[in-house]
Parts: C-alpha cells; structure tokens; sequence
C-alpha cells in the first residue's frame, strides 16, 4: 500500500494515509472544495468562518454549513489532512503532493 506523507511548515510529517484514503476523501465535492480553497490560501490555517465566506457561492445551504462543521473537517482531520480546532473555529492546512496533484488534476479536467 502506497502511503503519501502530509508535512507541515517545519517539514515533520504529520500523517501518512494511503492513497486510497486521500482519493476516497477527496472524491466528494464539498471536501475536494473545502480543501482546495485551504490549498490557495496564503496560510497554512484559516478560520473556519473565513472558510465558509469563500465556499458560500458554492455551497449555500444551511445544511452545508452543519456538514463542513460535524462531517467534512471532521472527516478531513481524522486523517490528517488537516487539523481541525472547533473550539476556536481553525482549521490548518498540511501539505501533501497527492492533494494537490489531485486537486490540479481535477481542475484541468473541469476546465478542458
């Protein structure tokens, strides 16, 4: 099973989950965006308030906002992809080559 390291700023690897786990979570829309629009941003963290403000175009139910907060971080911090803080509303970025590439990958694709 092929494993692809998540490391943070200082270079220590925080998780390595398989790439499988990566494409499985990465295979749902409202997480490949939530992760996507944290890939672009100049910090390696945003709150999540800031999060939500740049996905409202995109996903603007009320029931979006309760999935990002009790499924998607959830989901995406369980296996490192990032680090979700609920009590003070954070969510940091790691990266991780199989991300973005995946990320690139499904954008080239959305936009040829």
């Amino acid at each position: 099973m092929t494993e692809f390291p998540i490391v943070d700023e200082n270079g220590i690897v925080r998780a390595t989950p398989s790439a499988d786990t990566v494409l499985e979570l990465l295979a749902n829309d409202r997480r490949r965006a939530v992760v996507a629009a944290l890939d672009r941003h100049d910090e390696n963290w945003m709150r999540v308030e800031t999060l939500v403000e740049r996905l409202s175009t995109t996903f603007e139910t009320t029931e979006w906002k309760i999935e990002l907060h009790h499924v998607h971080l959830p989901m995406l911090d369980d296996e490192g992809l990032v680090e979700y803080d609920d009590r003070n509303g954070t969510v940091r970025y790691y990266d991780c080559e199989l991300v973005t590439d995946v990320l690139t990958a499904v954008e080239r694709h959305a936009i040829g």
